[in-house]
């Protein structure tokens, strides 16, 4: 029995598409017969990513902080039919250190994670792209709840995005969208891997800090679906941690 019967058919559009979480987003909406607007900044990943289903995964490769391109393609998507979801998944980070703070890092990191997630719910959101019912959903972080030295740029990006998020959802429940994030603590994606040389001990420090083990993309990815499913449709404004324990220590 399909679980997700209720996405045949629909349409969402994933931002952070060629990897990680987003990535998996894609598939399983796919593979529950969803139509999918895949963004992405690395072409050839997100071609390898349309091959699994032709037809049903649009791809678009851009810079996400490019906000003209990201409100064409959205709008170009929506002609075909109107929104049914999205999902901010894009986001990058980098070790921070006040000693060494480059602020034209942290204001990449903000525009990537914050200011671009902002701008794919206010396009999403409007009323010529996005059916009554639309669900949208922030990846924010732990990190955005509980500071971790070294991540500066990446907490406040990510502690702003649920503040924004719960304005946000205010103003578009009178719409009828519902909005939402979600906070992983530390799952096995390319991004995470490339920190883990940032912590004295390696992976095994990171282990430590979440008791029931880091996290897997399907983790995340199935509360995705269960926030994107109009089964969830009384939750809006709701900031889900879902992170091994992490915040427990």
């Amino acid at each position: 029995m399909n679980q997700f019967n209720e996405f045949e058919g629909k349409r969402f559009v994933i931002s952070g598409a060629s990897s990680g979480i987003g990535k998996k987003i894609v598939t399983d909406l796919a593979n529950y017969g969803a139509f999918i607007l895949a963004l992405g900044r690395d072409q050839d990943r997100l071609n390898s990513l349309k091959i699994l289903h032709p037809n049903r995964i649009t791809v678009e490769s851009f810079d996400i902080t490019d906000f003209s391109k990201l409100k064409l393609a959205i709008e170009k998507f929506s002609q075909e039919g109107k929104v049914d979801g999205c999902v901010h998944s894009a986001g990058i980070n980098k070790f921070t250190p006040l000693k060494i703070l480059n602020w034209d890092i942290f204001d990449k990191i903000m525009k990537v994670n914050l200011y671009a997630g902002i701008e794919l719910t206010r396009i999403v959101s409007s009323k010529k792209n996005s059916n009554e019912g639309c669900s949208i959903i922030l990846i924010s972080s732990v990190a955005g709840i509980k500071g971790e030295a070294g991540l500066t740029a990446y907490s406040a990006s990510k502690g702003a995005l649920i503040s924004a998020m719960k304005s946000m959802a205010l103003e578009l429940v009178s719409s009828k969208i519902r909005l939402n994030s979600i906070s992983p603590g530390v799952v096995k994606t390319e991004l995470t891997e490339s920190m883990e040389k940032y912590y004295p001990d390696g992976t095994d420090s990171i282990i430590k800090k979440h008791p029931a083990g880091i996290g897997q993309v399907e983790d995340v990815s199935n509360l995705v679906l269960f926030l994107l499913d109009p089964k969830s449709k009384w939750i809006t404004g709701s900031n889900f941690i879902i992170d091994g324990g992490y915040l427990l220590n």
